[in-house]
């Protein structure tokens, strides 16, 4: 069964408001609108996993955030952080390798000036004295340190290390895609979560923070940094490792679409959020003439689901509700109606938006013919 749940001043926005509440006033003499239907279309829609929700100003905090949520069909699945970061030296890395002789720490390099370290060579390996080739690619600074110790322990009675990368070279992580710099930064012993590279990167309003992309050992993750930054969204803002490829892609489908009543178009979602109140008034507002004051829809396709609508209903009869459109965010590939008829407009447009075939991509069609 379907469920019930009951219930900065631009000029576009102003305009905005004052048509939405001529809407109200008018009280619409295109006909009474049931919620939002009789029964037998309710059941109808039910059996097309169409589930239709009025929103009150006892609901709009359940219904009125997004959570950074794209309700397109792509699943997000972010890397897990690992457990303890461990930077592994590699080719091209600079160590610092000291070696202390006595008990007050006296180091073996006679000048008080540090001089160049080894740096690892194509192999791996770097050249320290007594003991020849040292192992060091893929190895901590503290296995290496307890490699030269067990190493010089022949030469030198308790040997004590420290080594440490003087330069780091090995490592990188590459950011690719709609950003303004692409390009690559280096690996270090600090973390490098996703938010620094973005950062570094240049990304701005086009590029879609909510489907990054990071390309490790042959598989693909799909990250929604945009839900980290406005939540703070757990596992969405992951530690890179070395040699990862970071893809950015450009906004393309985060769009909303509008018909019906109002202005019909689309609606291009920024990096910051946009409520219902901005895409209206965006278009011109309600078509205060024509507009059925309880026929505001918003119709967003559950996140992961191939098929079905929740649908969002406004009634801008009530004086009160009307500021429930500034609470109630945006998602990607909405598409809001606003209908003149509560019958014949509103099954017409059910009838295009969940056809098997065309599903949420038909909306771009609908805009052209309404």
């Amino acid at each position: 069964m379907v469920r019930h749940v009951a219930g900065s001043k631009t000029p576009s926005r102003r305009a905005f408001m004052m048509s939405v509440g001529a809407v109200a006033l008018s009280g619409c003499s295109s006909g009474v609108m049931n919620f939002p239907m009789g029964q037998a279309a309710q059941d109808d829609l039910a059996e097309q996993d169409i589930n239709v929700i009025r929103i009150t100003p006892e609901n709009i905090l359940a219904h009125g955030e997004t959570n950074g949520r794209s309700v397109t069909s792509v699943v997000t699945s972010p890397p897990r952080d690992p457990s303890a970061y461990r930077y592994l030296v590699g080719p091209g890395d600079e160590l610092r390798v000291q070696t202390w002789s006595t008990p007050e720490r006296r180091s073996l390099t006679e000048s008080s000036i540090i001089p160049e370290g080894p740096i690892v060579n194509e192999k791996g390996e770097f050249f320290h004295p007594f003991v020849g080739m040292v192992r060091a690619a893929g190895k901590t600074v503290t296995e290496i340190q307890n490699d030269l110790e067990n190493a010089l322990v022949t030469y030198i009675t308790d040997p004590q290390v420290e080594v440490d990368v003087r330069e780091f070279r090995a490592h990188k992580v590459t950011f690719v895609g709609a950003v303004g710099s692409p390009g690559s930064t280096i690996v270090t012993d600090v973390p490098l979560r996703l938010l620094d590279i973005i950062n570094q990167s240049g990304a701005d309003d086009s590029s879609d923070l909510r489907r990054v992309e990071i390309r490790r050992k042959g598989t693909t993750y799909t990250v929604n940094l945009r839900a980290f930054i406005d939540y703070g969204t757990s596992g969405h803002n992951p530690i890179l490792m070395p040699d990862d490829l970071v893809y950015v892609p450009a906004m393309g489908g985060n769009k909303v679409f509008l018909f019906g009543a109002v202005g019909a178009g689309e609606f291009a979602l920024g990096a910051s959020k946009s409520t219902l109140t901005e895409v209206l008034a965006s278009h011109g507002g309600i078509d205060s003439y024509r507009a059925n004051s309880k026929g505001v829809f918003v119709f967003r396709r559950p996140l992961g689901q191939a098929k079905g609508f929740t649908v969002y209903q406004f009634d801008l009869s009530d004086a009160i509700a009307l500021m429930l459109t500034s609470q109630f965010s945006m998602a990607p590939m909405d598409v809001v109606f606003v209908t003149t008829d509560p019958i014949a407009q509103w099954n017409d447009t059910v009838s295009k938006l969940i056809s098997p075939v065309t599903g949420v991509v038909r909306a771009r069609a609908v805009v052209q013919e309404l």
